[in-house]
């Protein structure tokens, strides 16, 4: 697994979006994010998309396809919890799927797609699970019990927590295109 200082400092992050996230409502944010990383990525070159704002950071690109890949997971998690409430939620380390799998080389298009369709797809699936069934849990592997709610909730706090960075990095490139006009 990753660092457990990093999970941590990671899980804080996400968890200071959830007041945002109960305000504005889980569905709202998860359905507004494709539409949002698509605007943020539109007319960006792939010089602009794979820039890093500092070592050890994420680029736009390693951002999307970091959410695609969150997307995957968290639709498996949807179901296991739907279907065998308090089966083990496996924990992975997105570090290590991102240099695995080279976030770096990849599609950011292709990416984004990806995310947008299983986004749609776990969308339709949130919103026919009856509300009886939203107590129903899994047992994540760093986090402990997790319910349903619990992880629409989180995605839509994790959404929000990277399209900050994204609103960051977008402010980032603008600022280097008006230093380098100068």
């Amino acid at each position: 697994m990753t660092d457990p200082a990093r999970i941590q400092r990671d899980m804080k992050g996400t968890a200071s979006y959830l007041g945002q996230v109960r305000r504005q409502g889980a569905l709202r944010v998860q359905g507004a994010t494709p539409a949002l990383l698509k605007r943020a990525m539109a007319g960006l070159s792939r010089a602009a998309l794979t820039r890093r704002p500092a070592l050890g950071k994420w680029s736009l690109q390693e951002i999307v396809c970091h959410l695609a890949d969150v997307e995957v997971v968290t639709g498996w998690r949807y179901r296991m919890i739907l279907a065998q409430s308090g089966s083990p939620l496996t924990a992975f380390d997105q570090d290590r799927w991102a240099s695995e799998t080279n976030y770096r080389r990849q599609d950011p298009k292709v990416a984004l797609e990806t995310f947008a369709a299983l986004r749609r797809r776990h969308l339709a699936l949130i919103r026919q699970t009856p509300r009886t069934a939203w107590s129903r849990f899994g047992i994540h592997q760093e986090r402990g019990r997790v319910t349903f709610r619990d992880l629409v909730e989180w995605e839509a706090a994790h959404d929000l927590n990277h399209l900050a960075q994204v609103t960051r990095l977008r402010r980032l490139l603008a600022s280097s295109r008006r230093t380098r006009k100068r």
